[in-house]
């Protein structure tokens, strides 16, 4: 039998099933009275500590086997249950509502969901998945239920379950889980960027999955093409097993990569960064042979949480990515922010097409105090490295020499308090609105760098929601209009001496490498899982054939 899933790790895996039965846990509302609830918060505050120690013990462990990353996201998960907003939300619904901790913590956790699953954001909706590992750790603790440790398996197996949390993930013991397959997820959960940092076979997203298999039977399952084969034929163990031995070799030919720099076989130089959305992900980019951080979304440092981060805490952040790229770039994008990314202490209010409304260059220009802020804390970080400045979502001239002023204003007020801060600091803007494509030839000249987001203009240019499945089929990163616009933009630049970068997901798309390098992006930048197999398709191309390639289909 075999059923299809969404391919979220590659490599093949052959071994028996093992199935984690779905979990449903039947909470009722219990009601208290008024002189219980102060027991009922110590009661709270008791697992919160328990659950933050447990969280501290997996962080410890992953970082002592040097996986920085992973640790990074189980952090995240503690700082959540640290909040104080947190505590006072659950006190508050213990009180107010009189019941107990069990019912208060699941409603307010259950608020919290319901605000990350109004944003239109695919990468900030599977923060989802966090949200509810962090909520099941502490109700585990707080009903006396056992968390499923799978650091304890005793012989090799294919997982299957209806879903895999996060911490679940980085507990597994990987000597014995050949790879795992859920009902539920996608290629862009905290899970499945687990599995491809750990070279763990996956498959998410399978209907059924639990209703079709048994304990124990035969699996095949597929990473690359996400398939989950059950009780396969002697000829289909055979050909599954020669592309496992395949897929082994291709690991270590990619292994032996990381090192070499990314150059077409006629000479073409490319710079391959990385994406990512906290500073201690920046270790896992060099791992894979990053030479820089090409994308730093700064907005997760202002998400989940009760008030706007210090400039102290944004100068760390910075900082700590500065330091951990040990003089490599690091591009930082200022606060994207808006109406589909909910931040209850900033006076964003929700609009009928968020995507067209307040937000990223467009909120920080209204708010001059904050975006200096942040600001002050990229100029004083820029003195332990090669930190440069980007600002999102640029549609004119007018916005670029608002964002520079401020900036100097910014260089002022540091002046004046005596602080430390770099001089000259490289300023570029992200290239995301048709708008700025076609006047990149004004653009160029107020700037040291362009950085092309594909995923936003690919669906400004089709005006097709690359959310909206009904038409997905528009959003197509090979359509002549999106073409024409990117090579516009790398003409103009280039005529201006400025160097292209591209920080979408057609960057780190393999199939993508010989259209980039016709059209002349300078710098990519995409998941550091992705660098090696992209770097590896570099090194087969010839620029030539790759601009005589292009030039075919721009006409």
């Amino acid at each position: 039998m075999l059923m299809q899933g969404i391919a979220a790790s590659p490599g093949i895996a052959i071994g028996r099933a093992l199935l984690l039965p779905r979990e449903e846990r039947q909470l009722v509302r219990t009601p208290i009275t008024k002189a219980a609830a102060p027991g009922e918060e110590e009661r709270f505050e008791t697992a919160i500590q328990q659950a933050k120690s447990q969280l501290k013990e997996l962080m410890n462990r992953l970082e002592a086997e040097g996986s920085q990353q992973e640790a990074g996201i189980v952090e995240g998960q503690w700082f959540l249950l640290d909040d104080p907003q947190l505590k006072m939300d659950v006190q508050n619904k213990i009180n107010d509502e009189l019941v107990d901790a069990v019912w208060a913590v699941h409603e307010v956790f259950g608020d919290y969901a319901k605000a990350l699953e109004a944003i239109e954001d695919e990468y900030i909706k599977e923060r989802l998945a966090d949200l509810r590992d962090a909520e099941n750790r502490l109700l585990n603790v707080l009903t006396g239920v056992r968390n499923i440790d799978l650091s304890q398996l005793a012989e090799p197996v294919i997982i299957l379950a209806h879903d895999l949390t996060p911490s679940m993930t980085a507990q597994m013991n990987r000597s014995m889980v050949l790879g795992f397959a859920t009902e539920v997820g996608s290629r862009t959960s905290h899970t499945a960027i687990m599995a491809r940092t750990f070279g763990i076979p996956a498959v998410v997203g399978v209907e059924e999955l639990l209703a079709g298999h048994k304990a124990g039977s035969q699996l095949v399952l597929d990473g690359d093409r996400g398939i989950v084969l059950s009780q396969p034929d002697e000829r289909q163990l055979q050909e599954y097993e020669q592309k496992r031995k395949e897929h082994a070799a291709l690991a270590e030919q990619l292994n032996a990569l990381r090192e070499v720099r990314a150059v077409t076989i006629d000479g073409k130089r490319v710079e391959l960064y990385g994406n990512i959305g906290k500073p201690e992900e920046a270790h896992f980019v060099l791992e894979q042979g990053g030479e820089g951080i090409g994308l730093f979304r700064t907005e997760f440092l202002f998400m989940d949480r009760s008030e706007m981060p210090s400039e102290e805490e944004q100068y760390e952040a910075y900082r700590q990515a500065v330091l951990s790229a040990k003089g490599k770039p690091v591009i930082i994008r200022t606060l994207d922010i808006g109406g589909d990314k909910e931040i209850p202490y900033l006076p964003l209010e929700k609009e009928f097409n968020p995507f067209l409304g307040w937000r990223a260059i467009r909120y920080c220009l209204a708010d001059p105090a904050l975006f200096k802020i942040q600001l002050r804390a990229l100029l004083r970080a820029a003195v332990d490295g090669d930190l440069r400045i980007m600002f999102p979502m640029i549609s004119g001239v007018r916005e670029i020499e608002q964002a520079k002023e401020l900036l100097a204003e910014a260089e002022q007020e540091l002046e004046a308090q005596g602080r430390a801060y770099k001089r000259g600091v490289p300023v570029g803007i992200m290239i995301e609105i048709p708008a700025a494509a076609l006047i990149s030839d004004k653009l160029a000249p107020l700037v040291d760098f362009f950085s092309i987001g594909t995923n936003d203009l690919i669906q400004y240019t089709v005006a097709a929601d690359r959310m909206n499945e009904k038409v997905s089929y528009l959003y197509d990163a090979e359509h002549l209009a999106v073409l024409r616009l990117i090579d516009m933009v790398c003409r103009n630049a280039k005529a201006h001496g400025k160097l292209v970068g591209m920080c979408g997901e057609m960057a780190g798309d393999p199939n993508m490498a010989k259209l980039l390098i016709g059209l002349g992006i300078d710098e990519w930048s995409m998941s550091a899982s992705q660098i090696p197999y992209v770097k590896q398709e570099i090194l087969k191309l010839s620029e030539a054939e790759c601009r005589d390639f292009v030039k075919q289909l721009l006409s």
